[in-house]
């Protein structure tokens, strides 16, 4: 506990930490799969959620693309309903689009803070000097998030886990990676990155795996949400 209250900075994500993004992932996908429908009478739902399943799975798991959607998510949804579209033999560069627009209005309607996250916030400053949001992603879209929840940052030309990003945030911060905790949901942008600087590091299981997806090389904590981190820092 000591060496929690001797934090002098703490660098926090946005997605999936602060902002509640994953209790509209699959609803945000019932709804495109609805329209899509709407648009395909002869598609049955159920086939048309499955074919967006199989297209998100394939998707998401490999590397480069992964990283290309996390700073571009309309892109990734665009990429991810064209190839739903065209498994079924519908080539369809418009409805791909309209689909993904769709998908995308809906996430961002229904987009919340995790509930507490902003009370969290306020108790957080009592206990460390300075904070600061590091998040990923396109910056139009992120700036509006930040402005509608009123959580304020500067930005920066690269993205995590770029060890500039961390290196930049602690400049502005006025604090040593070993004084310093990044907290986030992305095990290699907000663990292993910020260890591989000295860091400390707090992983968010946002999803309830249970366990790291991979090894880190170092000691992090897991939280099952940002609000377990009151606890581990005694405000």
């Amino acid at each position: 506990m000591t060496a929690m209250r001797a934090l002098r900075a703490l660098c926090l994500d946005l997605d999936d930490t602060i902002l509640d993004e994953q209790s509209s992932v699959e609803p945000g996908w019932q709804h495109a799969a609805d329209h899509w429908v709407a648009a395909c009478p002869k598609l049955t739902r159920e086939a048309a959620l499955a074919e967006l399943a199989q297209a998100r799975q394939w998707y998401w798991e490999d590397e480069e693309r992964e990283r290309r959607g996390r700073v571009d998510l309309y892109r990734a949804r665009l990429e991810i309903m064209s190839r739903a579209l065209e498994r079924v033999g519908l080539p369809a560069p418009k409805l791909a689009a309209r689909l993904a627009r769709e998908l995308s209005h809906y996430r961002d309607t229904n987009l919340r803070l995790v509930p507490g996250a902003r009370e969290l916030l306020a108790r957080l400053r009592g206990v460390v000097p300075r904070m600061a949001l590091v998040t990923n992603g396109a910056a139009a879209p992120q700036r509006a998030k930040i402005e509608r929840f009123a959580l304020g940052e500067g930005e920066f030309g690269a993205g995590k886990p770029d060890r500039r990003v961390y290196e930049h945030a602690l400049g502005r911060l006025g604090a040593d990676p070993q004084q310093s905790m990044m907290v986030g949901d992305n095990f290699v942008c907000d663990v292993i990155g910020p260890l591989a600087l000295g860091m400390r590091a707090a992983w968010v299981d946002a999803l309830g795996a249970g366990r790291s997806p991979q090894l880190a090389p170092g000691r992090h904590l897991t939280l099952r949400s940002i609000l377990d981190l009151a606890d581990h820092l005694g405000c």
